[in-house]
């Protein structure tokens, strides 16, 4: 199994053991552990020196300046060489045997062309469910997100293994003094490219810890308005989705817009390519 998992830190030298011991516990270990260190303070490097005397698979750690989660990614995604990545966050466990189920869902996916990841619920530590909106009735089916929602009426959290020659072609954009941006950025780029196998199992625990990236998601969003806009932007020019959906997106992207103040009203206007949300913008203001 050709495969990278990838965890991004930050001052979170405390969590990295319990998700290292999951990993330990892994009846198929032929995996790296790629962490990409984004510039903390405390014992970080130190405590990892110490995990890779002890593990039984290869741990490798790359330092940078804290830039954010989505440059870790893209720093991760440049150094690996492995065929497969799953990101796995520091505060987050994989589930004992997980490396198993990944190996018998692989070759179908490796074989389709079409298909950029296998996506698996995330299971809460918190709720002991799948942070889906419903149950997942089905076994596994090819989709993309949207036809997902619009077939089953599922939307919720996904741990996605991509082929990382996928993730290479879209890194993400950085804005200079930015350390945010929502990952949804270039999943919605490749979820309208590629389709995804859903999965009714879970390989990855996770739990909403105060100071992570879950908590405080608005301030995030406001102290990064660059990417934020950006993030709201894709959602408007997704024609996939209702006029509502995407209205609602276009008043998210001008809020942000404005915060940012990085274009005029007229560059801010030609960067969407649904005009209908436009029409809807001016006719509001004419009222």
């Amino acid at each position: 199994m050709n495969l990278t998992i990838f965890t991004p830190t930050y001052n979170r030298a405390h969590l990295l053991p319990k998700l290292f011991c999951s990993l330990q516990k892994q009846n198929i270990r032929n995996f790296e552990w790629l962490i990409v260190d984004d510039g903390s303070t405390d014992d970080t490097a130190q405590t990892v020196k110490g995990l890779q005397h002890e593990a039984s698979f290869p741990i490798t750690y790359i330092y940078q300046e804290n830039q954010g989660k989505h440059i870790a990614i893209n720093t991760a995604v440049k150094a690996t060489s492995n065929d497969l990545f799953l990101i796995i966050d520091s505060d987050d466990e994989m589930i004992e045997n997980s490396s198993e189920k990944i190996l018998k869902i692989l070759p179908p996916f490796l074989e389709n062309q079409n298909l950029a990841a296998i996506c698996f619920p995330l299971y809460s530590g918190n709720t002991e469910m799948t942070m889906t909106n419903k149950k997942i009735n089905f076994d596994q089916v090819i989709l993309n997100s949207i036809e997902l929602q619009n077939e089953y009426g599922i939307t919720g959290e996904f741990t996605y293994l991509f082929k990382t020659k996928i993730l290479k072609q879209y890194p993400f954009p950085h804005f200079v003094g930015e350390k945010f941006m929502k990952e949804s950025v270039i999943y919605k780029i490749i979820d309208r490219t590629y389709k995804n196998l859903y999965v009714n199992q879970s390989i990855v625990k996770g739990e909403y810890l105060e100071g992570g990236l879950s908590s405080n998601f608005r301030k995030l969003l406001e102290n990064n308005p660059k990417g934020s806009a950006l993030a709201y932007l894709e959602t408007v020019n997704d024609q996939r989705l209702n006029f509502e959906e995407r209205k609602e997106a276009f008043k998210n992207y001008w809020y942000f817009e404005n915060l940012s103040k990085q274009h005029s009203i007229l560059q801010r206007l030609l960067r969407i390519k649904n005009k209908d949300v436009i029409f809807d913008f001016i006719l509001k203001k004419i009222k």
